[in-house]
C-alpha cells in the first residue's frame, strides 16, 4: 500500500484532542511539537504558555506536520532554567493529553502516582516521561526518539549481519520503514497502538480522572478545615 495522503488542515491542539487519535499519531505529533520547541530554543526564544488553545497543529499541502506555539518570548536570561522548564511543561502537557486528565492534573500528583499513568503512554516512551516528570531529567523527546531509533537500527543490522550478510541486513532495515544507514536522518519509529490495552485504558482513564479531580478538590478543603481550628 502507498503512503496515506492527508488533506491539509490547521486547528488548535485543544480541537485536535477532541477527536480520537491512536498512539502512533500522538507520538508523531509530540515529536513535531518537541522538535519545534527545540528549534525555538535554538533561535533564542522559549514557550511561555502551553495552553492547548494557544498551540496550533496542522498539515501542509506537502503532507508535512507542523506546530505553531502562539505564545513565545525572548530568552534573554536564565536560559538553562527556561529550557528545562519548557521540556518539563511539554512532557506534562503530553501526559495530560494521553490520560485525558490535563484539566485537573497537578505536577506533584503526577510525580507521586506516575505508575498509574503508564497504561496511557506508548510503551517505548514510558521511560522518557518517567525520566522527565519523576527524575527531573532534561532531554528533548525528539533527541530521545532519535537515539532509540539509532540503537534499534544498530541492533537489527548486527543481528541480520550475523545471520546472512550485509546486503540482507540493509534490505530488511529499509523494508521496516527506517533508513538503511545509521548516519541518515532518523524519523520517529512507529510505536504500537493500544491493541489489547484499549479496554483497560478506557476503564482506568475514568478511574484516574476521578482520583485526579477528587484530590484537586480534597486538598484545598482539608487546608480550609485545618485553618478553622
Amino acid at each position: 500500500m502507498g503512503e496515506i495522503i492527508r488533506f491539509p488542515f490547521e486547528e488548535t491542539l485543544d480541537e485536535y484532542t477532541k477527536t480520537y487519535h491512536n498512539n502512533d499519531e500522538y507520538t508523531r505529533l509530540f515529536y513535531v511539537m518537541d522538535s519545534t520547541m527545540k528549534y525555538i530554543h535554538g533561535k533564542g526564544y522559549y514557550v511561555i504558555n502551553f495552553n492547548p488553545k494557544n498551540i496550533v497543529v496542522g498539515v501542509t499541502n506537502n503532507n508535512e506536520d507542523y506546530v505553531n506555539f502562539k505564545s513565545i518570548d525572548v530568552m534573554d536570561d536564565d536560559i538553562t532554567n527556561k529550557i528545562n522548564n519548557n521540556i518539563y511543561n511539554l512532557a506534562f502537557l503530553e501526559i495530560g493529553i494521553l490520560s485525558e486528565t490535563l484539566e485537573h492534573l497537578r505536577p506533584d500528583f503526577l510525580k507521586q502516582n506516575f505508575s498509574q499513568f503508564k497504561i496511557f503512554i506508548p510503551e517505548n516512551l514510558v521511560n522518557y516521561y518517567q525520566m522527565i516528570v519523576v527524575n527531573q531529567g532534561h532531554t528533548y523527546l525528539c533527541d530521545y526518539i532519535e537515539i532509540k531509533n539509532k540503537q534499534e537500527i544498530t541492533k537489527l543490522n548486527k543481528a541480520l549481519l550475523e545471520e546472512g550478510g550485509s546486503s540482507k541486513g540493509r534490505s530488511y532495515v529499509k523494508s521496516t520503514g527506517h533508513y538503511g544507514n545509521d548516519d541518515d536522518n532518523i524519523v520517529p519509529m512507529p510505536l504500537p497502538g493500544k491493541k489489547d490495552n484499549d479496554i483497560a485504558a478506557f476503564v482506568t482513564n475514568y478511574a484516574l480522572a476521578f482520583v485526579v479531580i477528587a484530590s484537586s478538590l480534597l486538598i484545598p478543603l482539608i487546608a480550609f478545615l485545618l485553618g478553622q481550628r
